[in-house]
C-alpha cells in the first residue's frame, strides 16, 4: 500500500466516514480510503483533526511528522505489538558484545557491498579508468570488515568504505548539478539535499516497521545508543542506502528531472532545500521508486519489512543475521 505524503501547508487532514479527506479552505485536495493507506507522512503545517486521528489508529496507520525541509520530529504510533519478550531479548542482545560485534560486521560488510554493486553497475555503462582502483579498495574493505575485532575496528572501516564509495559516486554523476562529496548538516547542495531527504524518508520507514513487529527503534547493534537516536533503524538503514535513495538520487539527477530552480537556499544556515512543488515531485519519484518490484525481486519496500523480520528471527533465535544486498 502506498504512503500518504501531506506537504501543502496549511491544508487539514479530516474524516469523512471510513476515509480520509484533505481540505485547504474550501477546496477539498484529496480523499482516500483509510484501508488503502500505509502510513501517513505529514510536512511542516498540516493539521489533524480529532475524528482523523482516531480513524488511523482505527486502522493501525502510522503518522511522522517532519520538518518542512524533511527532518523527522516524531510519530503518532497505534499499539502494533505486544512482543514483550522479544524486546527483552532485544535488551539481552543489546548486552552481548560478542552478538553486537558479528551484527555489526555483517550490517557494515552488506553495506559497502552494495556500495560496490552500484558501483559496478556504472562501470557497465559508463567507463572510467578509475572504476577498478576504487572497486578493489572497497572489496578490501569489506574483507576487513567481515574480519573486525570490534566495532570501533568497523566504524573506522566504515568511515573509510564510505569515503572511497563517495569518490565513485561523484563520478556516477552526469547531470548538471556539481558534487564535491557527502555534506549533512546541512546539506549545501542539491545532490547532498535529496540525498539527505531520501535517508530521513528510508529511516522514518524504518522506525515504524521495526515497532510493528515488537522490538525497539532506539537500541541498536551498530550505531551506538543516544536519547532520540533510531540506532537500530539506523542500522537497518545502512544496507539500503545505496539500493534505495542513492540510486533514486542518481536517477533523477542523470535524467535531469531537477533543476537549480527546484532548491532554495535558507537564509540562516545556507542549507540547500527542496521548493514545495519540487519536494511533492521527489516524494512522487521516491514512492514509486519504493514500490516498483525489481526484476524477479520484490519492491524495496517489501525488502524493507523481509529485513525486519530477518532482524527479528536473529534476535529472537540469536541465529546469524542475514543482511539485505542487492541485485548485481
Amino acid at each position: 500500500m502506498p504512503m500518504l505524503y501531506l506537504t501543502e501547508q496549511g491544508a487539514v487532514l479530516g474524516r469523512e466516514g471510513d476515509r480520509l479527506i484533505v481540505r485547504k479552505g474550501e477546496e477539498v485536495l484529496l480523499r482516500v480510503p483509510a484501508f488503502r493507506v500505509e502510513g501517513v507522512w505529514v510536512f511542516g503545517g498540516v493539521q489533524l483533526t480529532t475524528p482523523a486521528i482516531g480513524l488511523l489508529l482505527a486502522h493501525r496507520i502510522e503518522v511522522a511528522f517532519f520538518t518542512v525541509e524533511g527532518r523527522l520530529k516524531g510519530r503518532l504510533t497505534p499499539i502494533l505489538s505486544r512482543n514483550a519478550r522479544l524486546r527483552l531479548r532485544q535488551f539481552e542482545r543489546y548486552v552481548d558484545e560478542s552478538f553486537r560485534r558479528e551484527m555489526a560486521a555483517r550490517v557494515v560488510a552488506a553495506k559497502l557491498e552494495n556500495a560496490r554493486r552500484l558501483l559496478m553497475r556504472y562501470a557497465r555503462t559508463y567507463p572510467d579508468p578509475d572504476w577498478e582502483r576504487l572497486r578493489m579498495a572497497l572489496e578490501q574493505r569489506i574483507a576487513q570488515a567481515r574480519e573486525a575485532p570490534d566495532r570501533m575496528a568497523l566504524r573506522g572501516i566504515e568511515g573509510s568504505g564510505s569515503a572511497i564509495y563517495f569518490e565513485a559516486f561523484r563520478r556516477m554523476v552526469r547531470g548538471e548539478f556539481p558534487f564535491e562529496g557527502r555534506r549533512r548538516r546541512p546539506p549545501r547542495d542539491p545532490i547532498n539535499a535529496m540525498l539527505s531527504l531520501g535517508y530521513a524518508l528510508l529511516t522514518g520507514e524504518l522506525i515504524g516497521k521495526i515497532a510493528a513487529c515488537g522490538l525497539d527503534p532506539y537500541i541498536g547493534f551498530y550505531h551506538e545508543v543516544r536519547d532520540g537516536r533510531p540506532a537500530l533503524a539506523l542500522d537497518l538503514a545502512e544496507e539500503f542506502r545505496h539500493a534505495a535513495v542513492d540510486r533514486l538520487v542518481l536517477s533523477l539527477v542523470n535524467r535531469r528531472m531537477f533543476g537549480w530552480e527546484d532548491f532554495e537556499e535558507r537564509a540562516e544556515d545556507g542549507a540547500v532545500l527542496l521548493r514545495p512543488e519540487a519536494l511533492r515531485r521527489y516524494l512522487a519519484a521516491y514512492e514509486a521508486f519504493m514500490r516498483r518490484p525489481s526484476g524477479d525481486r520484490p519492491s524495496l519496500r517489501a525488502c524493507l519489512d523481509e529485513q525486519v523480520r530477518r532482524l527479528a528471527r536473529a534476535i529472537g533465535s540469536g541465529s546469524p543475521y542475514i543482511p539485505f544486498e542487492m541485485e548485481g
